[in-house]
């Protein structure tokens, strides 16, 4: 039997298509791609597969090859300017539009041309209308007159922490503080960038600095990312000016997708060795990260951050697996457990924040996937477990890589039950409350004491036990817990961005439901092995 052809496994992916089975449809267009690699349509099919899959930097990346294989192809660019939309790349959104317009014939246009016509032209004034907004960040704003910030006090408290010992090695005060230090640093380097004239330099001005301003600020947020604040205008406008220079300094990859990528290292590593292939990964996957942070915090654009973080990841355990009998010395750090780690548990608040977008059954941003990802993160938490690193660590460093990574698994698969239950029938959904709270519990009871996801949490698991139906008895237990972690939340977190979104409502209002039920238990109204009323 003759092997299919290009063109026959291209009908195949577009009888796949048709029926919205993308995963399908790529792999025979990659099967294609691989017997006829000239062909432009084969690329930009794939593109429209991966963007069905919200893989959007995956369709800019086959979208450009369509365009670098038949620069006249204009559905080929449109495919690009779809797939810069769905980023909020509003700039090169319309510059892709114009070109998918200028790919068009200037007179006698078909009906069908004339559609496409009216489409891009549409399309390019309302990505050109978009590029002039000016966008206004969506950071919780705190400001000095709110009071001292968590990572203020926290500072002001290790003095009394270190003489405490380890008996006070699980404060959050630990996470915070360090997590601040490292920020601030990446921070001061960022102000300490020079320019320079160049006349030879992109706009004629060329950079000198510190090398190490993504590497401290990464490693801020990967400690503890609710430590990312801006308190300076100029504030971005510095941030691009270090990633261009380490990225231009280092030859990182900006623009190339996964797999180029791990192409490339590898051939560069062979040329070059570790000591130019270390930095420049390094620098590429910190930005990801740090390009993650800014979509969400700053565009509200979970949906767009999780790509960055996916890949990063991805690059992060394909390095794992291909160089793991490479020294640590020679890899780097962004290949040990502890760095892969952090970025995953990154990658699952960012998950469930983008599932708020999207939700429901048909969500483009599956729940299944988010709780499959939670238990994988336990799983590998566990295993590591039981071969601790003999290195030593300040506490900061190991609940901010190994405690903390636990508690968001606990809480999303809390998430995941608690979402299950909005869309299931009244005895599923009880079920899966009970599941929730059962989680949130888990979940609180890993994160120190005096953190506020510890409080939080417990009052998530309060909401979902009321609505599963427990005991009186066992949802005062839980409600006695949290009545005795508020002051030592308080301590430390009481202004933070949870605070300003109503974190503190949520949770009195949780304790009076408690007092109320108390008091008619008290009056010989209710027992406590009554289900909590609604």
């Amino acid at each position: 039997m003759s092997e299919p052809t290009a063109a026959q496994l291209k009908d195949e992916g577009n009888e796949l298509f048709r029926k919205q089975d993308y995963v399908g449809a790529i792999a025979k267009y990659t099967e294609a791609i691989s017997l006829d690699d000239k062909n432009a349509v084969l690329y930009a099919n794939r593109a429209a597969c991966n963007h069905g899959l919200n893989r959007y930097l995956d369709a800019v990346d086959d979208a450009k090859m369509a365009t670098k294989v038949d620069p006249g192809y204009a559905k080929g660019w449109s495919r690009l300017a779809t797939s810069w939309d769905a980023l909020t790349e509003w700039k090169r959104s319309a510059e892709a539009w114009q070109k998918a317009l200028d790919a068009l014939p200037k007179t006698n246009l078909s009906p069908a041309e004339q559609r496409q016509k009216d489409q891009y032209s549409a399309s390019l004034d309302a990505a050109q209308t978009r590029g002039k907004i000016q966008e206004d960040p969506h950071l919780v704003r705190m400001q000095a007159s709110d009071g001292k910030f968590p990572w203020q006090i926290a500072t002001e408290m290790l003095p009394e922490l270190r003489k405490a010992g380890p008996a006070k090695f699980s404060s959050s005060a630990w996470v915070i503080s360090s997590a601040y230090e490292d920020f601030k640093k990446g921070v001061e380097f960022m102000n300490g960038m020079q320019t320079i004239p160049h006349a030879q330099a992109p706009g004629g001005v060329a950079y000198g600095g510190s090398l190490m301003g993504l590497a401290y600020l990464t490693n801020g947020l990967m400690r503890d990312e609710r430590v990312f604040h801006i308190d300076q205008p100029d504030w971005i406008t510095k941030y691009n000016q270090q990633v261009t220079f380490e990225a231009t300094a280092r030859q990182a990859w900006h623009s190339d997708g996964v797999e180029i990528i791990k192409e490339k290292a590898q051939k560069r590593l062979k040329e070059r060795g570790w000591n130019d292939v270390r930095p420049a990964l390094s620098v590429t996957v910190r930005a990801w990260i740090m390009r993650s942070m800014l979509e969400s915090h700053m565009r509200n654009g979970p949906e767009v951050g999780i790509q960055f973080l996916k890949r990063a990841v991805d690059l992060l355990e394909w390095g794992q697996n291909i160089w793991k009998n490479v020294t640590r010395t020679d890899r780097g750090m962004i290949f040990q457990d502890t760095f892969l780690r952090s970025v995953r548990s990154m990658h699952l608040k960012m998950f469930m924040d983008a599932y708020v977008t999207d939700p429901g059954p048909n969500s483009k941003f599956p729940l299944e996937h988010l709780k499959e990802e939670a238990e994988d993160l336990l799983k590998e938490i566990e295993i590591a477990s039981k071969n601790p690193s003999k290195e030593e660590a300040d506490p900061g460093f190991v609940s901010s890589y190994c405690i903390y990574p636990a508690a968001t698994a606990y809480s999303m698969i809390g998430f995941y039950h608690a979402q299950t239950a909005l869309h299931s029938d009244e005895v599923l959904a009880c079920l899966s409350y009970a599941n929730a709270a059962k989680a949130y519990v888990q979940a609180a009871k890993t994160y120190p004491e005096d953190d506020e996801y510890h409080s939080l949490y417990l009052s998530c698991a309060m909401d979902c036990m009321r609505n599963a139906g427990v005991s009186i008895r066992d949802f005062n237990s839980v409600a006695v817990d949290l009545r005795a972690a508020v002051p030592k939340m308080m301590k430390i977190w009481a202004v933070s961005a949870l605070q300003k979104g109503g974190r503190d409502d949520k949770i009195q209002a949780n304790l009076r439901s408690a007092d109320d039920t108390m008091k008619l238990v008290a009056e010989g109204k209710l027992k406590l092995e009554d289900p909590v009323p609604l």
